[in-house]
């Protein structure tokens, strides 16, 4: 007979990575019941605390459809994130309160990308960028500030970056236009001038990406910089099914009070790690 290790003992004031994904692990899977009174372990005939789930350094993020609020408000969507990033003790420090943080995205579809829905994405990914407080004031007639800034002086499209497949690059590339239907960006949206086009740069394989004919790509992963774009101990990274669209992180209703989401999503964030900057 095996005998289960016992699960680590969590620091005080310390993130229990290893706790949090398995409750959120739970929730997600209990949310896919196609009835709320069903229990997902009489259903599927698994239940996930007989697994030993141990020295895990990832954060589950899930969105489920609904208008989630109260004590539901930081489980799901954009607002998760925001929640995490809090509660692994990811603080704003002094010495890097000019520095400039960027959100790079690549996306296989594209929801209507306004500067409202940017500012909302932000305020949960960006540290400095914008808190829910302001956010509320920013709805404020033009002029009115929000704390000490000026909102209007840091556009949230001048911090984020879509990466996603040009005409050009479909028409040219190993599996043609036939097998594009995976991205999608619609034409009417993108013709909206709320919509942020300066924001979109183009999809580039590496030499050796699928023997240099280049594929559609179908990824949905984001990450945290400065300004450079260079990747260290202070980036975090995203990967799952989140699209970048309201649809799957959500958008704010009540006054930041509620967030509304349509889809259901999930991915995992590589927060910052310890020993950088942050920690």
């Amino acid at each position: 007979m095996t005998t289960i290790p016992e699960k680590k003992a969590v620091p005080e004031g310390s993130f229990d990575f290893d706790g949090d994904f398995t409750e959120n692990l739970k929730t997600f899977v209990q949310s896919l019941m196609p009835y709320k009174t069903q229990n997902y372990k009489d259903l599927i005939d698994i239940n996930i605390d007989d697994y030993l789930i141990r020295d895990i350094d990832i954060v589950l993020i899930a969105s489920i459809p609904g208008r989630h609020a109260d004590g539901d408000l930081e489980k799901y969507g954009h607002r998760r994130v925001a929640s995490v990033l809090k509660k692994i003790g990811f603080v704003d420090p002094v010495s890097v309160k000019a520095k400039k943080h960027i959100l790079t995205y690549q996306t296989s579809s594209v929801g209507n990308l306004d500067e409202k829905f940017l500012k909302e994405i932000l305020s949960s990914f960006l540290p400095n960028y914008m808190t829910v407080e302001e956010l509320i004031s920013d709805k404020k007639p033009k002029g009115k500030k929000a704390g000490n800034v000026n909102l209007g002086q840091d556009l949230a499209s001048n911090r984020v970056r879509v990466i996603f497949p040009s005409k050009e690059y479909v028409e040219n590339c190993l599996e043609g236009p036939d097998y594009s239907g995976c991205l999608i960006l619609n034409p009417d949206m993108y013709q909206k001038d709320a919509f942020c086009k300066n924001i979109f740069h183009h999809f580039q394989g590496t030499e050796d990406y699928a023997f240099h004919e280049g594929i559609i790509p179908h990824l949905k992963v984001w990450i945290v910089t400065d300004e450079s774009g260079e990747v260290d101990d202070d980036s975090y990274i995203y990967f799952g099914s989140h699209n970048f669209s309201p649809s799957a992180w959500g958008r704010y209703e009540k006054d930041c009070t509620q967030i509304s989401i349509s889809n259901t999503e999930l991915g995992v964030l590589f927060p910052p790690k310890r020993g950088n900057i942050f920690f």
